[in-house]
């Protein structure tokens, strides 16, 4: 597989996982109160489109690469999905897998108080997709997603 086929790749990787993760979050018709663990998906094809496309090396590739952040509803549902992630954890970007990384913890630690200041939650999880199957993504994140909102769950009804 040559560069550019990666690029498209991990393109489409990256397309299909947000928008996998943008319908698994939508709120479910059956359910009074919301059980999801992320809160936002921050990912260029939504939030900085244009300024993507303004900054954009070759224009004519249509991607919006492979990285993304994830906010979640709180710390806890953070570590949770990140410990349940069956993926390759680190900040390396360099790699032709998937890797996760609490991108707060990990880059701005000693900055934390301040990042809280301008409302950047601790909680923002950093996503590289890279070069697998998508289908195995789909799982991988869906397995992830279910694990926090079942403990979610199981935690309100027994507050109740």
């Amino acid at each position: 597989m040559q560069i550019s086929q990666w690029v498209v790749q991990i393109d489409m990787n990256a397309e299909s996982m947000c928008g996998f993760l943008h319908v698994a979050l939508q709120p479910h018709e059956l359910s009074s109160s919301s059980s999801l663990p992320i809160a936002e998906i921050f990912y260029s094809k939504w939030q900085t489109t244009a300024h993507y496309t303004a900054c954009q090396q070759c224009p004519s590739s249509s991607g919006f690469g492979g990285l993304f952040l994830l906010a979640f509803v709180g710390q806890r549902a953070a570590e949770a999905f990140y410990d349940v992630l069956a993926c390759t954890k680190g900040p390396s970007l360099g790699m032709n897998f998937t890797l996760a990384y609490p991108y707060m913890i990990l880059m701005h630690y000693d900055k934390l108080n301040l990042a809280a200041q301008y409302g950047v939650p601790t909680s923002l999880m950093c996503i590289s997709i890279r070069l697998e199957d998508a289908g195995w993504l789909h799982k991988v994140f869906a397995n992830a997603l279910k694990v926090v909102e079942d403990a979610h769950c199981a935690k309100t009804d027994a507050e109740a």
